[in-house]
């Protein structure tokens, strides 16, 4: 490609400009100069980078050059016939004509070098600009097809948490202390083993910080196919908690990948997505609330949802209005634990039928009802000195379920009793039934007041086989039916917290008893984790900015059946979205 002082374009501006007033057309010509370097090293530019090759720029600059050559001679030759001069039929010695000039008046050369800067600066301008829109220089389309098919996304939250204990709670490690940390001591093979871990804290109040950080990658396959994978930040082996501690300088944040999910959409021609099919470690595919399923927590399998359009007023789904009505059927299929045995490998079956129905004034009702079975998720007994069925110990528990203790193997040295031989599994079977509905009035748009409710209750329980697998020897609890869970709450605001001064306010009561859901998947925050609660949240949200808000909440929580435990959390978030 030819360089700037290459090019007779800009030779011809500066010869004609300063010969017709020598201090002001210097600073004329150094103007186009300018003008002229900024062209060709943006040509330059989009060449190194790809967007053009060599060919197509170096022909650019060339109709540049054409077309700025003619312009100017077409404006260099406008004063002579503005002053009225005339070309006289002389000629030299040698025969060539001799063409006479008259005096331009210093004011015409201004108006002269004016036009010519700007007629000049338009041309250029103009013809980048076409060869840009004809050629889609910077556009999508003038990327990788792949690269065009990619977004990425995320998020970030900073926390504080402050966890105060109320002064009735028995002390940590005071004898009156009978909430254990199983966990700890599953891991560690009984209670003697796990040491000052083998206990809950309970009375000593706690102030700290966490993180977390998501990023997530979205590819699209093609008008059917789409790809979604994102890292997060949290413990390795907790699936409800992405938060990372702050103050931890022995060790680096540890990061997972929490979703890598297949998902398969089907639009009709009325733009319903009819069928949506995903596959891998999924997003929460249910309708539900943080009582049943934690926030954090992904699924691993398959699940999808069969969406059909409701319009009551000409049949139902012949012709569907441009309101939001529509039934839908969620099901999934998801392992939980796979041991070496395969009769002991465990799985959730769930499905879901629900409905939407947008009424004229844009407010929303949304119900579903729900059914989960978790399959072979019970604890077996081992035989006196076998250690077979230790894996149907769950691999992740927070606390509230009933247990019992299916260790068998005493030590004959150190505990030949077996009394400090411990391994702790889930009595019950969970077949949860889980009814939510919620009401959004949209009358005040953009203000919004919104009503939910969710009540939860496991038909699985059974006391009669309870006690024939545990023997009637089990933990904290004694064998009675504790299964239902009920939530209601209000939030009143903006739906979603995206701009300045963007404000939501929310309230919220649950009653969980002890084994209504899965302890190890319901919220991880409230009374720090578990079932076996009741208690209140009250919470604000503010926006920042675009898509940064911070979030305030009071989390006031005691037990139900258990020896005394009452928790307040106080919280105060900084968050990110992009």
């Amino acid at each position: 490609m030819k360089t700037l002082h290459q090019t007779p374009l800009a030779l011809t501006l500066a010869i004609c400009l300063s010969q017709t007033a020598p201090v002001e057309a210097r600073d004329e010509a150094r103007d186009l100069l300018e003008l002229k370097h900024t062209v060709v090293n943006l040509v330059d530019a989009l060449v190194a980078q790809g967007i053009l090759d060599k060919k197509q720029a170096a022909a650019l600059i060339e109709k540049a050059e054409h077309d700025a050559a003619q312009q100017a001679a077409k404006t260099l030759a406008a004063p002579e016939l503005a002053a009225g001069a005339t070309a006289a039929p002389l000629s030299t010695p040698d025969g060539k004509p001799v063409v006479r000039v008259g005096y331009v008046p210093e004011v015409v050369k201004d108006e002269i070098r004016s036009q010519l800067r700007a007629e000049m600066r338009a041309d250029i301008l103009a013809d980048v600009s076409e060869k840009a829109r004809q050629e889609k220089w910077g556009t999508p389309e003038a990327l990788p097809a792949w690269l065009n098919a990619i977004s990425l996304y995320g998020d970030a939250r900073l926390r504080n948490q402050l966890d105060i204990f109320d002064s009735n709670n028995p002390e940590t490690f005071g004898g009156q202390n009978l909430y254990l940390n199983i966990l700890a001591i599953n891991r560690a093979g009984g209670i003697g083993r796990a040491g000052t871990g083998a206990f809950l804290n309970t009375s000593d109040d706690r102030n700290y910080w966490r993180e977390r950080i998501r990023l997530g990658l979205l590819a699209k396959i093609n008008d059917q196919w789409s790809f979604d994978a994102r890292i997060t930040t949290g413990r390795p082996d907790s699936p409800v908690s992405a938060n990372a501690a702050l103050a931890s300088y022995s060790e680096r944040f540890s990061v997972q990948m929490d979703r890598a999910q297949l998902k398969y959409d089907l639009v009709n021609r009325e733009g319903l997505h009819w069928l949506t099919v995903s596959a891998g470690r999924i997003a929460n595919p249910w309708f539900s609330t943080d009582m049943v399923w934690d926030e954090d927590l992904g699924f691993d399998g398959v699940a999808g949802t069969i969406r059909h359009s409701i319009d009551f007023s000409s049949g139902v789904g012949l012709n569907p209005s441009t309101l939001d009505r529509k039934a839908w059927f969620t099901f999934g299929v998801f392992p939980i634990q796979q041991p070496e045995f395969i009769d002991q490998d465990r799985f959730l079956a769930g499905g879901q039928l629900g409905a939407d129905w947008q009424f004229d004034n844009q407010s929303l009702l949304r119900m579903g009802v729900a059914f989960y079975d978790f399959i072979h998720e019970t604890g077996k007994r081992n035989d006196f000195g076998s250690n077979i069925n230790n894996t149907t110990a769950p691999l992740w528990l927070q606390k509230g379920n009933l247990l019992f203790n299916i260790a068998n193997t005493p030590d004959p040295i150190n505990d030949p009793s077996g009394l400090n031989s411990q391994l702790f599994a889930l009595a019950s079977e969970y077949r949860l039934l889980d009814f939510n509905v919620s009401m959004d009035f949209a009358q005040l748009a953009p203000h919004h007041v919104i009503l939910s409710a969710n009540v939860v209750k496991n038909i699985g329980f059974d006391e009669e086989e309870i006690l024939r697998r545990t023997g009637g020897q089990t933990y904290l609890y004694p064998i009675k039916d504790r299964t239902l869970g009920v939530m209601a709450g209000v939030q009143v605001g903006w739906p979603q917290i995206t701009r300045f001064g963007a404000w939501q306010v929310m309230f919220d009561y649950r009653y969980l008893q002890r084994d209504a859901v899965l302890d190890a998947f319901t919220d991880s925050v409230f009374h720090l984790g578990g079932t076996d609660t009741q208690g209140f949240r009250i919470g604000a949200l503010f926006g920042l900015n675009k898509n940064m808000w911070v979030r305030g909440r009071w989390i006031s929580s005691t037990e139900i059946d258990g020896p005394p435990l009452a928790i307040d959390t106080l919280q105060f978030d900084l968050n990110a979205r992009f």
